[in-house]
């Protein structure tokens, strides 16, 4: 028992001594705080963007909308001979997506903030 409670105080002196003391009020001259940050005026923060989605085919059938990593944005179930209508919302730098459809697969470019495609 002695042996652990010693193990503990080492463990705790070792832990403890580890530690940087830098002062909160202490700013390295190439350091800036918030309100000195200057940012563009057209800088856009947004991280991500709604996608209109427009789909159609010819059979009845599940619809996926996949990242080219795999991960899904959007499912759905298409009907045939009429359009599948939706928005999505993808990271904002995301350029391609993938529609899975009745076994294809097809790779879009984002255009537009728009997908419009008709499967066959």
């Amino acid at each position: 028992m002695k042996k652990l409670i010693l193990l503990f105080a080492v463990l705790a002196v070792l832990f403890s001594s580890c530690r940087k003391n830098i002062p909160e009020n202490e700013i390295l001259p190439e350091d800036k705080t918030m309100s000195e940050l200057v940012v563009d005026d057209s800088f856009d923060w947004k991280t991500s963007m709604d996608i209109e989605v427009v789909l159609s085919g010819s059979t009845r059938n599940a619809i996926f909308i996949n990242s080219t990593d795999g991960d899904n944005y959007h499912k759905g179930l298409l009907f045939p001979d009429t359009e599948y209508k939706t928005k999505i919302t993808v990271p904002t730098y995301v350029t391609e997506v993938e529609l899975l459809y009745d076994g294809q697969v097809h790779k879009l470019t984002l255009e537009n903030k728009k997908i419009e495609y008709t499967f066959n």
